[in-house]
């Protein structure tokens, strides 16, 4: 975009800067510290981890172990060596591996985990801890550190027989690290290749006969792929565990996580990064953002129990309850919209509108859950029902202020000031989710097995905006009470030859899509989904390598669509439909892989603009592939050779499908060499090896073609962001 007539205009860039900040989120040899390692939340002994592959899962059932091979619903366990093995950091990047999952799906991007379940964005909603939700409302996030975490489970499909409210394509479920009754642990160093290190340390062990403690602390100060945006964590995570009686377990957990972390979500120009340009080149490592105005700053805490109470031998109660508070300020800089001031030539981009952007905000969520297990056997049958209620509410109050502060040029820093009206807005709502739930597992002889699930939920929200600019945001409150039953029946039957074929049927449920009111000024409704799944898996007898095959279907209506400021049309639908394969396979010899692939057909089916389009940032084709290698022989016993490859299909960053916003296909190599040696363990990672440059998302400026641009200048704004550069990674730890 040029300049017109020499400047913006106030109302020009104003609106420029009010639509140009883009929606946010918006499967050995055991490896692990202690040996062997035994998962209990409180809720069941899930079985020890080792390697890379998991034989239960303790988010499928609610806390009641599930058998990975069995269970007819999609589940995936990422565990600890894979995480280590594949340089994850980040829990978007353990999830890269992962059928049905699109992670990172706004480029590299410091303040959030971002990702999409066959195809719907989940980030928000279907972002677990410890079984519990740790949702995003507004700008307030919550990250996760991975080296605190034991597992991390992927529950694909609805989910909201489980839990309540959640997007229909799964959660994500991250499980922290508890105490155990055998001492052990690990102290760990690394160093990165973009500078800086990290320091952690993971003790546990028993203070007394019927007392077990855990510590986790981790200290990160390191850089990032912008020289202009370091970033530093600290994180503390006790937790111990009563043995109060044989019958009764208690364990009490908290955490702490500071976060500075400058902002790295990064908009360069279409034309130069996307799309050539005759004057300048914007790479991956290219920072337009304001050094000087990037501060992003986040604490986030919680304190929680759990207690297990077998009443009888056959009955258990069980209760847990978390409390969690965080804070999230920013004070940082975007680029409202990219322009020519050269007059170069098409193309040649080389300033932007610079539009400062404040938050601060505060949100607090907690959850009481309470319920029974009772294990029954009648005859043929026999298995666990889990009957109970629980309770989450969440609170997040938080300001924003949107102003232009004038025109910047990228490539020597000369800016132009301008002081001109800003959006001042409030925002503050108040979500609380009552539910009764009924959880079944059932075995009928040696190959039957049929999961049940039924829950009501009553849902409360109240929300409050208030803003100065009633024309561009306007400003309104309202209450909203709605109730749901959501189910699902799923049935499994195991051959004698480890074979497994599935089918499941599900209804769900997920809170309503937007702050806003409808055209007629009521709340909007939650959003409805309808899902089938068939699947097949083989799990080799004697093994706990896992073959899956999954065919879904799923079905959401009560889509938004905003008509006008504040103001929504709910009567879209979509549908996704598609093919996941997934492999976490020892394949002998010192060999194991690790594969994915996702064939994703999801689409818009009732719009007033977009039908017949494909969802936004979603590709059809996707798959990930990691080959690893334990040297068995040659004297080089202890030494592990990894390699993988990432593949990401074509795409369109937006819901219109707009050609200019279509993303190519890239594929991308990391690569691992470890070695382990007594109680010593040296791992060198590098995800996205050859460093390739790859466009995650595009969008175009807020201008209007009112205010004075031509086509020609409106294409031309239009800015990028770029997929993580290379990071390499080099970690030595002492076992102890």
């Amino acid at each position: 975009m040029r300049l017109v007539n020499g400047g913006l205009s106030v109302g020009s860039l104003f609106v420029l800067a009010m639509g140009a900040q883009p929606s946010l989120a918006q499967d050995g040899e055991p490896l692990e510290p202690l040996e062997p390692i035994t998962i209990s939340l409180g809720e069941g002994n899930l079985g020890s981890v080792t390697g890379f592959a998991a034989e239960a899962s303790g988010t499928a059932l609610r806390g009641l172990p599930a058998d990975l091979a069995r269970t007819p619903r999609s589940v995936t366990v990422i565990t600890p060596k894979q995480a280590e093995e594949q340089g994850a950091r980040t829990l978007q990047d353990t999830l890269a591996y992962t059928p049905g999952v699109a992670a990172g799906t706004f480029g590299s991007d410091g303040r959030y985990d971002q990702f999409t379940i066959r195809g719907f964005d989940s980030q928000n909603s279907s972002n677990y801890r410890d079984g519990m939700p740790l949702r995003t409302y507004g700008f307030t996030s919550w990250r996760t550190e991975v080296f605190g975490m034991e597992r991390i489970e992927v529950l694909r499909g609805p989910t909201a027989d489980l839990f309540g409210a959640n997007a229909p394509g799964g959660l994500v479920n991250a499980v922290s690290k508890r105490p155990e009754f055998a001492f052990g642990g690990e102290v760990q160093g690394s160093l990165f290749n973009h500078g800086g290190g990290e320091l952690a340390l993971d003790v546990t062990g028993p203070a007394s006969e019927n007392l077990a403690y855990r510590l986790v602390a981790l200290f990160n100060d390191s850089g990032t792929q912008y020289s202009e945006a370091d970033k530093r964590r600290i994180y503390l995570a006790p937790s111990f565990t009563w043995r109060a009686s044989e019958r009764t377990n208690v364990t009490v957990f908290a955490q702490y996580q500071k976060d500075d972390i400058p902002d790295s979500y990064v908009l360069v120009p279409q034309y130069g990064s996307q799309l050539p340009n005759p004057i300048a080149h914007y790479g991956n490592d290219f920072y337009s953002g304001d050094p000087y105005r990037n501060t992003v700053e986040s604490t986030q805490n919680y304190i929680g129990y759990e207690l297990d109470h077998e009443i009888t031998d056959s009955v258990t109660f069980r209760s847990r309850a978390r409390y969690a508070k965080a804070d999230w300020f920013n004070q940082t800089v975007y680029s409202g919209a990219f322009y020519a001031s050269t007059g170069a030539g098409r193309g040649a981009i080389d300033s932007t509108a610079d539009v400062d952007f404040d938050i601060d905000g505060d949100q607090s969520q907690y959850n009481f859950d309470n319920g029974l297990e009772i294990d029954f056997n009648a005859g043929a049958a026999s298995g666990t029902v889990i009957v109970g209620v629980d309770y989450y509410g969440a609170r997040d109050e938080y300001s924003r202020i949107d102003a232009p502060s004038g025109f910047r040029n990228l490539l020597t820093g000369a800016k132009q000031p301008l002081d001109t009206i800003k959006l001042e807005a409030g925002y503050d709502q108040e979500i609380k989710q009552t539910g009764l739930y009924a959880i079944s597992t059932t075995e009928i002889g040696s190959n039957w097995l049929v999961n049940a699930g039924l829950r009501y939920d009553w849902l409360d929200i109240d929300v409050e905006t208030t803003s100065n600019l009633e024309f561009v945001n306007p400003s309104f409150e309202y209450t909203s009470k709605e109730e749901h039953l959501s189910a699902n029946l799923g049935v499994s039957y195991t051959f004698e030859n480890g074979v497994s074929l599935y089918g499941n049927a599900a209804r769900s449920f997920n809170l309503p899509p937007s702050l806003g009111l409808d055209v007629n000024g009521e709340p909007l409704k939650v959003q409805e989904a309808n899902a089938y799944e068939l699947g097949a898996r083989f799990r080799p007898e004697g093994s706990n390598s896992l073959l899956s095959l999954a065919l879904f279907h799923i079905e959401k209506t009560n889509e938004a669509q905003q008509v006008l400021p504040g103001r929504y049309e709910q009567s879209g639908k979509v549908r996704s439909r598609g093919v996941e394969l997934g492999a976490n396979y020892a394949l002998g010899h010192g060999f194991s892989v690790i594969g994915a692939y996702t064939y994703l057909d999801a689409e818009i089916t009732e719009d007033r603009n977009n039908q017949g389009n494909d969802f936004a940032r979603t590709p059809r084709h996707s798959g990930a592939l990691w080959l690893s290698y334990d040297v068995q022989d040659m004297g080089l016993e202890g030494l592990t050779l990894g390699g993988g490859i990432r593949y990401i299909g074509e795409r369109y960053s937006d819901a219109a499908n707009t050609e200019a916003y279509k993303l190519s296909a890239v594929t991308l190599f990391d690569a691992s060499i470890a070695y382990t040696r007594n109680d010593w363990r040296a791992i060198l990672a590098a995800r996205n090896l050859t460093n390739k440059e790859h466009v995650t998302f595009c969008t175009g400026s807020s201008a209007r073609a009112i205010l004075g641009f031509s086509p020609a200048q409106l294409a031309e704004a239009s800015g990028c962001t770029y997929g993580t550069g290379r990071e390499i990674s080099f970690t030595l730890s002492r076992l102890f």
